[in-house]
């Protein structure tokens, strides 16, 4: 019987409601933490997310495939959902963290009305690089996504490519994360800063 809070990666157990980043060097690194968190939920018959631009997520489908998931059957079953960045992100090309969060509560919402009793989303970053991207207004979302996910079964990891990434923003991951992955190493995050808890609305609440 697979652990339903089993990471996959290092032995690791999360806790419903956590919020994770990796910060990684390359892709190989990537998928050697992502495939077996998300290949985990799969064989534990949790929702799977994957948020990302089309480079990773051709990556991530590659690598799922490899370790023996049927993706078709998967994908067809809403078991496993691959969704751009673009969607996920940035509706007619803007950024606005509220709907990003009413997007993700609907993922697992429906869900759990399709018969699977919690989520894991997986979220690569790397559009934010690409973008000019307001560095309180990223901290601010971070933040809201810890609030958000509390006491609820979902469990998110949001991916930063350390080489694309200026300084800034890494540090904005780490204040924002209570977990870390950096390189091969998890942890909990000692550089975590509590978000103040009137930082979400109720209308944000997963």
């Amino acid at each position: 019987m697979v652990d339903p809070t089993a990471f996959g990666y290092a032995g690791f157990n999360f806790s419903w409601g956590d919020h994770i980043c990796t910060i990684f060097d390359d892709p190989d690194q990537q998928m050697m933490v992502m495939v077996p968190f998300m290949t985990h939920g799969i064989r534990a018959g949790q929702r799977c997310v994957w948020a990302s631009p089309p480079t990773p997520a051709e990556r991530f489908r590659k690598a799922m495939g490899a370790a023996g998931c049927d993706l078709v059957t998967l994908e067809a079953s809403g078991q496993l959902i691959v969704i751009s960045d673009i969607e996920f992100y940035l509706q007619d090309g803007l950024f606005e963290p509220s709907r990003t969060l009413a997007l993700g509560r609907t993922l697992v919402e429906d869900g759990r009305r399709q018969g699977y009793p919690a989520t894991r989303i997986a979220a690569d970053v790397s559009w934010v690089h690409d973008r000019p991207m307001d560095a309180d207004l990223w901290e601010q979302y971070e933040h809201r996504v810890t609030l958000a996910l509390a006491d609820f079964p979902a469990v998110a990891v949001c991916q930063y490519d350390r080489r694309r990434f200026p300084g800034s923003l890494i540090v904005t991951a780490l204040y924002t994360h209570p977990i870390v992955i950096l390189g091969e190493t998890l942890c909990r995050n000692p550089y975590f800063v509590q978000p103040p808890h009137d930082a979400i609305g109720p209308q944000e609440v997963l």
